[in-house]
C-alpha cells in the first residue's frame, strides 16, 4: 500500500491544479464495490489532506472534492444494485467475493436505511453496502438522504484529520530535540518495516493465489497454444507455486528498485541531492549515546559477524546434508561481495565521509546492505518456507529488522549516502530472490528451521558480541562526527566568490525550494541585533501554548511561532520576523539563516563565519476557524529589498540572468558586521 499512497501523494504535491479531481476520483473509488474494498483511499485522504498544512493545497476545494466523490460512488453502487437487482452479485468481480456480499447484508438488515449512514464509517462494508441498498430495493428518497448527509460529516472529518496530521509533523520538527525527533524517525522506520513485512508475509501469498486461480480459470475455458502453456504451469497439484511467483515478483520489485537508484546516481538526479540533505540531517541528530548503538549494530554487519554466521550455517546445512542449501548460501554472499566491489571500483562514488582506505574509499553501493541482505534474506526465505504462517512473518522480521538496522546505521554514522543503502539492499533483496527461486523449485529437503535459527542468532549473538567488545572503541573514532569547513578570503567573498554558495534551498528529499537570497558575514549575534534595531523581533518560542495556537479561531501572525524549514538536512541558526503592518497583522516578513561551511579569514583578524538566508513573506490562513496555518508568497525581491533597508553595510549582487525567475530578479543581498567592512575594501 506505502508503495501505491506515496506516488499519489507525491503527485498532488507536484500538480496542485489536478490535486482536487484525485481526490474526488479518490473518494468516488473507495464507495465502489469491491474496488473500494481494495483501494486504501484512507491513507490517500489522510496524505493529501495532510498537504494543506505545508500550503500546497487549500482546504475547502477538497472538501467538496472528497464530498462530491463520496456521494457519486455510492450513487453509482446504489444505482448498479438498483437496476440490476441479485442478479448483479452473481456477476464478475463481485461472484469471487460472496463473503463481503453476505457481511454487507448481514449489516444492512441489522441497521436498516441507517446502514447507509453508519456504512460509510465502516470498513469492510462500505464499499457494498449501497449496493446492498440498490438490490433490496430501499427508496431513492430515502437513500440519497442518508447518502448525503453520511458524505458531508465523512469528507471534512478525514479531510481536516489529514491536515492535522500534516500540521503536527510540521510543528514537531520545531519543537523536538534531536533525541526525540531521532526516536520519532527510528519509530517511524520500525513501523515502516514491520507493516511492510506483514503485508509482504501475510497479505501477498493469498492474493497471488486467487489470481493465479483466476488465470487458470481462464485458461481454462480456451483451447488455444496459450491456454494449454498456462494449464501445463498453472498445476493445482504444484503448491509452491505461490510461493515462486511472490519470489519472481519481490527478484522484479528489487532490480527494478535498483537500476532505478543506478539511473539517479549516474545521472545526478535529485536522489543524489537528497543524498546530502539527509546526510546533513542525520549529522545534525547525533548524540554519543545514539552513536554508540548506531556503531554497534554497523559493527554486526563487519565481514568477521557475516563471515561467521555465514560458516556455522554452511556447517549445519552440510551436517542435514543439504549440499545444494550450502552451495547457495556461498554464492548469495560471494556475489553480493563481489558485486559491491565491481561496482565501487567502476563508479568511484566517494564516501561522506573519508572513513576508509583503498578500494573501500569509495561508497556506490553499500557492501554492508549488500551482503546482509543476501544472507540474510537467503536464510530467512529458506526458513520461512518451511515453518506455519504466524512463524513466518516473525522470521522475516527478524530479518527485515537487523538488515535495515545495519543499513540505516551505515548513512547515520556518515559511510554511506542513502542512495548507497538503498542500492544495496534492492540487490540484495532480489539476489536472495533469485537464489530462493532456484532453490526451493527443485523439491528441497528440510533444514530443521528451528535448528538453523538456533545456530544462526547463537553465532550472531556470541561472535557479534566478542566483535563489538574487541573492534568499539576504535570504531568510535573512526565513525565520530567530523566538521568540513572551508576557507576564503573575506575579499574574495565580498567581489564574487558570494556565488559560489548554492543558489537554492534544498528540502530533504532533494528537491530545489526558494531562493537563498541573503548572505552574511559575521557573527549571528551582530545580524541579530542589527535587525532588532530596525523593528525585526524574534518570534514566538515553540511551547505547548504557541503549539496550541494553532487551532485558536483569529489568532494573528503576531502570536504564531514560525514553521521550521530545512537547508540541506540543517536546521535554521537564526529565525526573525517583522510584522506587516498594513495588513493587518494577516502578513509577516520572516528572515532564515543557515550556518554555511565556509569562514572568511584575513590577514591579522580573526576568521569569521559565512551564513546563508532567505527573507519571504507569509500570510496567515484560517481553515474552517479551527485551525490556522500559514502560507509562503512565490514573490522574493520585495522581502529582499525591505531587509537590505534594515542592513547597514550591505549591497545587492546580480548572479546572472541565467538565475532569473519568476519571484525573483536573481539577485542577492550580501550583508557583513561592522568589523568585516575593513576587509573587503
Amino acid at each position: 500500500m506505502g508503495a501505491f499512497v506515496t506516488p499519489v501523494i507525491e503527485f498532488s504535491r507536484a500538480h496542485q491544479d489536478l490535486a482536487y479531481g484525485l481526490m474526488l476520483v479518490v473518494a468516488l473509488s473507495e464507495a465502489l464495490p469491491v474496488i473500494g474494498a481494495f483501494i486504501p483511499g484512507d491513507a490517500i485522504i489522510f496524505g493529501i489532506g495532510a498537504l494543506v498544512a505545508t500550503g500546497a493545497l487549500s482546504l475547502w476545494p477538497l472538501i467538496i472534492a472528497a464530498t462530491l466523490g463520496a456521494i457519486l460512488g455510492d450513487g453509482i453502487s446504489y444505482w448498479l444494485g438498483h437496476k440490476y437487482h441479485r442478479t448483479i452479485t452473481s456477476r464478475w468481480p463481485l461472484k469471487r467475493h460472496p463473503a463481503l456480499i453476505a457481511r454487507g447484508e448481514a449489516f444492512f438488515q441489522r441497521h436498516g436505511g441507517k446502514s447507509v449512514f453508519i456504512g460509510r464509517f465502516t470498513p469492510g462494508v462500505r464499499a457494498v453496502v449501497p449496493l446492498i441498498a440498490g438490490t433490496l430495493q430501499m427508496s431513492p428518497l430515502r437513500f440519497y438522504i442518508m447518502n448525503v448527509l453520511s458524505a458531508v460529516v465523512w469528507a471534512p472529518t478525514h479531510v481536516l484529520a489529514g491536515a492535522a496530521i500534516g500540521a503536527s509533523l510540521v510543528f514537531l520538527g520545531a519543537i523536538a530535540d534531536r533525541l526525540l525527533v531521532f526516536v520519532v524517525v527510528l519509530a517511524v522506520l520500525f513501523a515502516v518495516i514491520v507493516w511492510a513485512t506483514y503485508y509482504a508475509v501475510r497479505r501477498l501469498p493469498p492474493l497471488i493465489a486467487k489470481a493465479l486461480e483466476q488465470l487458470r480459470a481462464w485458461a481454462q475455458g480456451r483451447d488455444t497454444w496459450l491456454g494449454r502453456q498456462l494449464l501445463s504451469i498453472l498445476d493445482p497439484t504444484r503448491k509452491e507455486l505461490p510461493g515462486l511467483v511472490f519470489l519472481g515478483a519481490i527478484l522484479i520489485g528489487g532490480l527494478w528498485c535498483f537500476f532505478g537508484v543506478l539511473q539517479d546516481v549516474i545521472a545526478g538526479d535529485p536522489l543524489v541531492r537528497a543524498d546530502v540533505a539527509v546526510f546533513h540531517f542525520l549529522q545534525a541528530l547525533r548524540t554519543g549515546w545514539v552513536d554508540q548503538i548506531m556503531v554497534g549494530i554497523t559493527e554486526l554487519g563487519d565481514a568477521t559477524v557475516t563471515l561467521a554466521v555465514t560458516l556455522a550455517t554452511l556447517f549445519w546445512l552440510a551436517w542435514r546434508r543439504n549440499w545444494r542449501g550450502a552451495a547457495y548460501e556461498v554464492a548469495a554472499v560471494a556475489v553480493a561481495c563481489l558485486f559491491a566491489a565491481l561496482f565501487k571500483t567502476t563508479l568511484h562514488v566517494q564516501r561522506p565521509e573519508a572513513i576508509y582506505s583503498g578500494w573501500d574509499v569509495f561508497a556506490f553501493p553499500s557492501g554492508h546492505s549488500a551482503v546482509t541482505t543476501a544472507l540474510y534474506g537467503f536464510l530467512a526465505i529458506v526458513v520461512a518456507w518451511e515453518v506455519s504462517a504466524r512463524w513466518r512473518f516473525a522470521v522475516a522480521s527478524a530479518a527485515a529488522v537487523l538488515v535495515v538496522g545495519v543499513a540505516f546505521s551505515r548513512v547515520y554514522l556518515g559511510a554511506h549516502w542513502i542512495s548507497d543503502v538503498l542500492a544495496g539492499l534492492a540487490f540484495g533483496v532480489a539476489w536472495a530472490a533469485l537464489l530462493a527461486i532456484a532453490y526451493l523449485r527443485r523439491n528441497p529437503p528440510p533444514v530443521r528451521a528451528a535448528g538453523l535459527c538456533a545456530a544462526t542468532g547463537a553465532t550472531l549473538l556470541v561472535v557479534g558480541a566478542a566483535h563489538i567488545g574487541q573492534t568499539h572503541a576504535a570504531d568510535m573514532d573512526r565513525y565520530a562526527v567530523r566538521q568540513h569547513i572551508q576557507t576564503m578570503p573575506v575579499t574574495s567573498w565580498w567581489q564574487r566568490g558570494w556565488s559560489t554558495l548554492p543558489a537554492h534551498r534544498i528540502d530533504l528529499t532533494g528537491e530545489i525550494k526558494e531562493p537563498l537570497t541573503f548572505e552574511w558575514a559575521g557573527s549571528r549575534t551582530a545580524l541579530e541585533a542589527e535587525l532588532a534595531s530596525k523593528g525585526w523581533i524574534a518570534p514566538v518560542p515553540w511551547t505547548v501554548q504557541s503549539t496550541l495556537a494553532w487551532l485558536r479561531p483569529g489568532i494573528g501572525l503576531a502570536k504564531l511561532p514560525v514553521l521550521p524549514r530545512l537547508e540541506n538536512g540543517q536546521q535554521e541558526a537564526l529565525v526573525m520576523v517583522r510584522l506587516i503592518a498594513a495588513k493587518a497583522g494577516t502578513a509577516r516578513l520572516v528572515v532564515r539563516l543557515w550556518r554555511s561551511d565556509v569562514m572568511l579569514s584575513a590577514v591579522g583578524v580573526a576568521a569569521v563565519p559565512l551564513w546563508i538566508g532567505t527573507v519571504a513573506e507569509e500570510h496567515i490562513e484560517r481553515l474552517m476557524s479551527m485551525l490556522t496555518t500559514t502560507r509562503q508568497l512565490p514573490t522574493f525581491n520585495g522581502p529582499r529589498n525591505t531587509l537590505a533597508s534594515a542592513i547597514e553595510i550591505g549591497r545587492l549582487a546580480e548572479r546572472g540572468p541565467n538565475f532569473r525567475e519568476p519571484g525573483w530578479d536573481g539577485s542577492v543581498l550580501l550583508g557583513r558586521s561592522p568589523n568585516v567592512q575593513s576587509l573587503t575594501k
